[in-house]
């Protein structure tokens, strides 16, 4: 008995270490699990101007950027990008010149940290639900990187300025006005080189750690813009890989796209847009400021943008846009008539219906018409009927 509980009280502590590291070791994994969560609950908020790998919105994409920026200062500008542009800060005033001004979404330091951990995370295009009724369309067939095309194109584009296994060396010589380019798929996502290729001249004035630090190490020599298509770009990537050693790049199928059927009713949603239907926190209709093909007549507003492809741009994902008032002047406008979910969908509903029309032409020029000759007419018609106006006082004048 004695020997027994001897060996109970010596192994108990063992276990109870055991049980100690494990969830040391777990811990780290739950933790990053829940912020990747929260943020991307906390990007709905971002959803309206920015995709993650589908594309450029209102704002950049963003698939990659934290490898293109400082994390800290990704953090602030999440937080206070009008504080930031109004500082003057650099990188803040470049991404202005390329599109809307970010608005201040009051988003705090920790939901900024998670919205980076899901961005991190790798999620592509917002994934619509599926709905009974949804349907499921394949993508065209991906080619695969040719890297003997690769090599063609890299002597007649790249081997001026640079080198695969060279000695590095910077000057003006073949090869080394640029870095050796050895191990480079190795080291940055597909993504990003390929970006890289088509349009050196973006990236460089996006500015970033790595860019910079490249761009004076060399000279300050900028890679200029020789209008190599993407698949150009990945057939160099993939002569690369081989040159270096590497890997040969594999370009990823697409998974076929569900196309859901939204939930919304779109009678609903065009009853909103068009003002027959108000909204229930007593917002202006849709088309003070935009208009569809579907809008007869001259159309509706021209301060924001045809909608007539939202559905499309936004790859079916408006909910978020509409309901956290993702754009400038929008946030402005529904400040305190924020629209509900319901109607959102509605909206949504209604866009995928207006998304196979082709966009409506500018009235502008019509309209400009119209009041020139509306003008005209009523010029006449005046004169017209006022022709015997000065009748009275002609005749007295002539007789003296």
């Amino acid at each position: 008995m004695h020997l027994t509980c001897h060996l109970y009280f010596r192994s108990k502590p063992k276990e109870l270490v055991f049980l100690l590291l494990g969830s040391l070791m777990i811990l780290p994994l739950s933790l990053s699990a829940q912020s990747i969560e929260a943020g991307k609950t906390s990007y709905e908020k971002c959803a309206g101007c920015h995709t993650i790998g589908g594309g450029p919105l209102v704002g950049p994409d963003l698939k990659g950027v934290i490898s293109r920026r400082d994390r800290s200062w990704l953090i602030r500008w999440i937080q206070e990008p009008d504080t930031m542009l109004a500082e003057g800060d650099p990188i803040a005033t470049q991404q202005l010149k390329n599109a809307a001004a970010m608005p201040n979404l009051g988003i705090s330091e920790s939901e900024a940290k998670d919205i980076l951990a899901y961005i991190e995370s790798g999620p592509t295009v917002p994934e619509p639900t599926t709905q009974p009724g949804g349907e499921t369309t394949s993508p065209p067939p991906v080619e695969p990187a040719n890297p003997t095309q690769g090599k063609q194109a890299f002597e007649q584009k790249c081997a001026i300025c640079h080198s695969i296994g060279g000695n590095g060396k910077v000057g003006t010589g073949p090869g080394e006005v640029g870095p050796d380019l050895k191990g480079i798929t190795s080291l940055r996502e597909t993504s990003w080189l390929v970006r890289w290729i088509q349009e050196p001249n973006k990236v460089l004035d996006e500015g970033g750690p790595i860019v910079t630090k490249h761009l004076q190490k060399y000279n300050n020599v900028r890679m200029p813009n020789l209008g190599i298509s993407e698949s150009e770009a990945k057939d160099i990537l993939a002569y690369i890989a081989v040159e270096s050693g590497d890997e040969p790049i594999v370009v990823e199928q697409p998974k076929p796209v569900v196309v859901a059927k939204p939930a919304g009713d779109p009678d609903t949603g065009r009853a909103l847009f068009i003002g027959q239907k108000s909204f229930s926190n007593g917002g202006p209709a849709c088309i003070s400021c935009h208009t569809t093909s579907e809008v007869s007549g001259l159309g509706g507003g021209t301060l924001g943008p045809d909608l007539t492809k939202a559905y499309d741009k936004f790859a079916g994902n408006i909910v978020p846009s509409l309901i956290n008032r993702s754009f400038p002047t929008m946030k402005g406008v529904f400040s305190k008539k924020t629209v509900q979910k319901d109607e959102a969908a509605h909206l949504t509903a209604y866009f995928a219906q207006t998304k196979s029309q082709a966009e409506k032409q500018s009235m502008d020029f019509t309209i400009i018409m119209i009041s020139i000759g509306g003008f005209l007419f009523l010029y006449l018609l005046t004169h017209f009927l006022w022709r015997k106006r000065l009748t009275g006082v002609r005749i007295p004048m002539v007789g003296r």
